[in-house]
């Protein structure tokens, strides 16, 4: 029906239904001007960094704090950039990979970040990046929030180099209880006599450090006699009583003679069973005893008072 055909009161219902559409317009503009205010209200306000990316990773919203974080004047200055424009490759590949995967998988990934930049610093975020979607549920890009987390980063670096050098200090500190050097007499003009005890397994490790801590006693205590008793020793392999051997000759090297003291029966079978040489080397049966040859090697007698 046209216009000049309608009734008076079929044109007021039609100016009625006009003015409740324009109502609803506007309510809707109203509600999507808030939106946009509450938006960027919490773009320009939240101290993390918040992004919105199209499906080629190019950023089409972003946070002030993001944008400060750049370097750039004003959050319209990055739309339209990538992570290349600010990374270095390193952190802008892997950021790029992520994002395809989030826009394929439709899931969000959550990760911690080490971010390389141009000028070589590096920093750390905490990451999570989400598919942005429109009205129908569609793909059309990524949107994340990023937290610094440089200083936590640095404090645990902190406290793991600290744990690692207390460890060490530890492990030092049981070496060298573990294998104590034991200053017994300083002969004026003669020398002196050291003792090593051994007590417990002895791995290649161990070893290595007996040698290192003998030879450190040999140099500080101008020993030359050694005497290195195995009586808490259970059971050496082959690969010890080896290094044992190159430990002897080294301490002769440094003009110490050693002695070994307490072999016990089970590691004497082992050296036999293993067709070891230790003729050259001397032993006894116990401690009291070479002691006693230690003194005679130094020229002191032991005299028995009646």
């Amino acid at each position: 029906m046209s216009d000049a055909m309608k009734t008076k009161s079929q044109l007021i219902e039609d100016l009625e239904a006009a003015r409740a559409r324009i109502a609803e317009l506007e309510a809707a503009l109203d509600e999507a001007s808030l939106d946009q205010q509450l938006l960027q209200a919490f773009l320009d306000g939240i101290p993390d960094k918040v992004y919105f990316k199209d499906c080629e990773s190019r950023f089409i919203r972003v946070s002030r704090a993001l944008a400060e974080k750049h370097g750039v004047d004003g959050p319209e200055k990055v739309v339209g950039l990538t992570d290349f424009d600010f990374f270095t490759e390193e952190h802008a590949r892997p950021a790029l990979e992520d994002e395809q995967k989030v826009m394929h998988s439709g899931q969000t990934i959550e990760k911690e970040e080490k971010e390389t930049w141009p000028d070589g610093r590096v920093t750390w975020a905490s990451t999570s990046k989400m598919p942005l979607r429109d009205r129908k549920g569609d793909v059309i890009g990524t949107y994340g929030v990023s937290r610094d987390i440089t200083e936590q980063k640095q404090i645990e670096a902190e406290s793991a180099r600290l744990q690692k050098e207390l460890v060490d200090a530890q492990q030092r500190a049981i070496q060298e209880l573990s294998t104590p050097i034991i200053p017994v007499m300083d002969v004026p003009g003669a020398g002196s006599i050291i003792v090593m005890p051994l007590i417990g397994s002895i791995d290649t490790l161990r070893a290595r450090d007996l040698t290192r801590r003998l030879l450190e006693g040999i140099r500080l205590h101008r020993a030359k006699v050694v005497i290195l008793d195995v009586t808490g020793v259970p059971i050496v392999d082959s690969g010890v009583a080896s290094h044992m051997n190159k430990t002897i000759q080294a301490a002769r090297l440094k003009g110490a003679r050693t002695i070994v003291t307490g072999i016990s029966d089970a590691v004497a079978e082992t050296i036999i069973d293993l067709g070891l040489d230790w003729s050259g080397i001397e032993t006894l049966g116990d401690l009291q005893t070479g002691l006693r040859v230690a003194l005679r090697r130094l020229g002191i007698r032991m005299v028995m008072s009646p």
